[in-house]
């Protein structure tokens, strides 16, 4: 047995260790074998996918890996073959994978438009629908398992013409790309494609069909629940689709593109929000915030102090609004809310009840303290009012002199409750159920009265991130969104 001294040892080592450093030295430092997506997309798609995925390889050294075939054999694939993201040629696929769980986030890209591709000046003169089914005329048609396949046979089944053209068809094939290719080497005399698909053969004709030009598709990209890196995926799903990165190879090679939003590595969206809804929304912003890699600069106010701050000229991108009335003073900014939930008003006194309040009259008792909320700064003050005019309360609450205080939103009085300032307060049930500590020591009475703000969520009509604000919606209005809204005593209006 041959003994290694200890200074060879040493010296072994050294040059191992020398020739790892040489080895890994000029490589980026964060290319590693985990920089790498893989992205199942329908093969209509190819030429634009496959630039934007070289383009964006070149700009921040991360590979996404194509894999290209049928829509529908992509879809049936995805819960064995894993992967990032899904971009089909037709939504739909996206929405039923998204009722099997497999799809998260899901964002347009471009708008496909079925119709007849031909040999360059049409020889046969095939225009309609129905030439495709004379013997004469060879057709090759996609499988249903692709995405114009599945679309050709939903459209011909309901104008009553698929069994005839499905009789006739010379040769089904499984990708648009595929059907195209026929035609192109006069295998076919005709097929049915997408127009974008058709723009790539020079050889070749589109001719349009009114049973198909009212219906165009939307190839939408999603992220896939089960993917290792969604922030990564999400990332390169904003790219693929932005108007001054992704859009443009797809307009390059002949697609009708959606009106995306641009580039930007780290958005920022300004978010206001009425001071109530808070507690429902504020860890959803900061989940989205970590899932997108983006900033949401949150703005919580009462309504009636942001709308001043809009008056004065602040532009948010995204309006939450504690009640209609309060986005109704800025709708012309904005486009229509989505009505989400609604929150009632209550009286909360002290635990216990000691004063024996059992309605807005008792608020009337001589040495009462009093909290409301400021009907110009806020919506709860300005509902809190109509509900007291209503009920012909108004000016003689106020006359007694127990109105202790004036806040600019419902979690100031509920702090002073909590401090026991006050002995009475009209806020909001979210305002109660939020807070440990004002649930140990105050308690709900019941309004007879129905009283309740309904709360609406708008995107501003001059923002550049609605795709974004889009996404934030969806994730704030969620499973896990709704819930956090029904935790803090709000019922769920956003219709299914």
């Amino acid at each position: 047995m041959i003994s290694a001294k200890p200074a060879f040892i040493a010296a072994l080592l050294g040059i191992i260790a020398l020739s790892v450093l040489l080895l890994f030295k000029g490589r980026e430092p964060n290319k590693t074998s985990s920089d790498e997506l893989i992205l199942h997309c329908a093969a209509g798609l190819r030429l634009p996918v496959s630039e934007i995925a070289e383009n964006y390889e070149k700009e921040f050294g991360i590979t996404v890996r194509p894999h290209f075939a049928g829509s529908g054999e992509l879809a049936s694939q995805l819960e064995l073959a894993g992967g990032d993201l899904y971009l089909p040629a037709d939504v739909s696929y996206i929405k039923s994978s998204r009722e099997k769980g497999l799809v998260q986030e899901a964002i347009p890209a471009t708008y496909l438009t079925a119709g007849l591709v031909v040999a360059k000046g049409n020889p046969k003169n095939i225009t309609t629908i129905a030439d495709l089914a004379q013997k004469d005329v060879r057709t090759s048609l996609a499988n249903p398992s692709a995405a114009i396949g599945k679309f050709t046979k939903k459209v011909l089944v309901g104008t009553g013409q698929w069994d005839a053209i499905e009789a006739n068809a010379t040769v089904f094939k499984f990708t648009v790309n595929d059907v195209a290719q026929d035609v192109s080497t006069g295998a076919a005399d005709a097929a049915i494609v997408w127009d974008a698909v058709a723009g790539l053969f020079e050889n070749l004709d589109f001719v349009h069909l009114p049973e198909f030009d009212q219906r165009r598709k939307t190839a939408t990209i999603g992220v896939l629940k089960r993917s290792p890196h969604p922030t990564m995926a999400l990332k390169f799903a904003r790219y693929l689709t932005s108007s001054d990165r992704g859009l443009q190879s797809f307009e390059k090679h002949g697609f009708e593109v959606v009106a995306g939003d641009p580039w930007d590595l780290h958005p920022e969206i300004k978010f206001f929000s009425g001071s109530m809804l808070r507690p429902a929304i504020e860890q959803q912003l900061r989940r989205f915030e970590e899932r997108e890699g983006v900033r949401v600069l949150s703005e919580y106010e009462g309504c009636g102090t942001l709308v001043s701050m809009m008056n004065a000229g602040a532009t948010p991108d995204a309006y939450f609004s504690c009640d209609l009335q309060f986005l109704d003073l800025v709708q012309d900014r904005f486009e229509k809310g989505t009505v989400v939930a609604k929150n009632d008003m209550v009286l909360v006194v002290k635990k216990g009840n000691p004063k024996q309040l059992a309605g807005l009259k008792d608020l009337l008792r001589t040495g009462l303290k009093v909290g409301l909320a400021h009907p110009q700064k806020s919506a709860l003050g300005k509902l809190s009012n109509d509900l007291l005019h209503k009920q012909g309360l108004y000016e003689k609450l106020h006359a007694t002199g127990n109105v202790e205080i004036l806040a600019s939103k419902g979690d100031e009085l509920a702090n002073q409750m909590q401090l026991g300032a006050l002995d009475a307060a009209i806020i909001y049930r979210s305002n109660v159920l939020s807070s440990e500590q004002i649930l140990e020591q105050c308690e709900i009475v019941e309004f007879k009265q129905n009283a309740y703000a309904t709360q609406p969520l708008a995107v501003h009509r001059e923002t550049p991130h609605k795709q974004l604000l889009r996404r934030l919606e969806q994730f704030l209005t969620g499973t896990e969104g709704k819930a956090q809204f029904l935790k803090y005593g709000f019922q769920w209006e956003l219709a299914p």
